[in-house]
């Protein structure tokens, strides 16, 4: 008889922590260690991406940046373990698609993010999503290029009862959706202390042309309530040939960017040029980047 009922209370600890039937986990993340999906649903048709904070004029939900488009998809709710903060649960995803080279348009924590009430009852349709404003965080990410798009929306938040839920909505267009990939460069920056200036590519010269010059202004006025002064502008460099000249260029490359923010911004930001000494995971990633170091991410391993 003991056995038996051994058992059974094992059969309904497993059923407690089973995911919903006829859920799926999403096609471009992992799913954080030990987490049960509590809530699923197909995307299939209109979709609203946001990438901006939300609030609500009268009667009408209000966000600053958000694209309409029609494609395909899924959401996903997963609930954390026990003992696993917002902050673990939010890294855990967005360090995924940072390391599949996703765009972050959009970051926020808090109050920042706007209404907790909104995301969860008016956005995402979630009840288990409900929380305080200041235990939210949301991330918007678009992957891939324009002929192979996936956005990918990632909310957090840590409820009354202290558990920890992650909401994942993933959305491949039906045609390609543009962006400006600068949109989130501000609160990349601001939120992991590294961003990655979007569309400028160096000369293998290390010279800037004028269509990039024109993106870094537009970049330097997204700079203006950086309070560090602790900046620097590190330009990467990958090509054939030994790497001196390639470091040769880069410092020049750096120079140029890093003048050109001195010159349109109240910052002085200093210039570093490393070549192709920094891949990215190993690949060979030209880049322009903008680093304080005072706001870097501190990863214990």
């Amino acid at each position: 008889m003991k056995r038996l009922i051994s058992c059974v209370l094992a059969l309904g600890s497993f059923a407690l922590f089973a995911d919903v039937p006829g859920s799926s986990d999403s096609n471009v993340l992992t799913r954080y260690t030990a987490s049960t999906i509590i809530e699923y649903g197909v995307i299939d048709g209109a979709y609203d991406f946001i990438y901006a904070s939300v609030d609500k004029i009268k009667r009408d939900v209000s966000f600053e940046s958000s694209v309409r488009f029609s494609g395909t998809g899924q959401r996903i709710t997963y609930e954390m373990p026990r003992g696993v903060s917002r902050e673990d649960a939010l890294l855990w995803y967005t360090s995924q698609l940072d390391r599949l080279g996703g765009t972050m348009l959009f970051t926020c924590e808090g109050p920042d993010c706007g209404r907790a009430t909104i995301w969860a009852s008016q956005i995402f349709r979630v009840r288990s999503l409900s929380a305080p404003d200041r235990q939210q965080a949301y991330a918007a990410y678009v992957l891939g290029d324009a002929s192979d798009q996936t956005l990918v929306a990632v909310y957090v938040v840590e409820r009354g009862n202290k558990r920890v839920n992650a909401h994942i909505e993933e959305v491949k267009p039906s045609a390609p959706v543009t962006f400006d990939e600068n949109q989130g460069f501000a609160d990349s920056l601001n939120a992991t202390g590294v961003a990655v200036i979007r569309n400028v590519t160096p000369r293998r010269d290390g010279s800037i042309d004028a269509e990039a010059k024109q993106v870094i202004s537009a970049i330097a006025q997204k700079m203006s309530n950086l309070i560090s002064r602790d900046i620097y502008v590190v330009c990467h460099m990958h090509a054939s040939g030994s790497a001196d000249p390639l470091i040769e260029a880069s410092g020049r490359c750096a120079e140029e960017v890093a003048g050109q923010l001195a010159e349109e911004t109240s910052i002085e930001p200093k210039a570093m040029g490393v070549g192709p000494l920094l891949p990215v995971e190993g690949r060979k990633l030209t880049r322009v980047e903008v680093v304080v170091p005072s706001l870097l991410r501190q990863v214990s391993r």
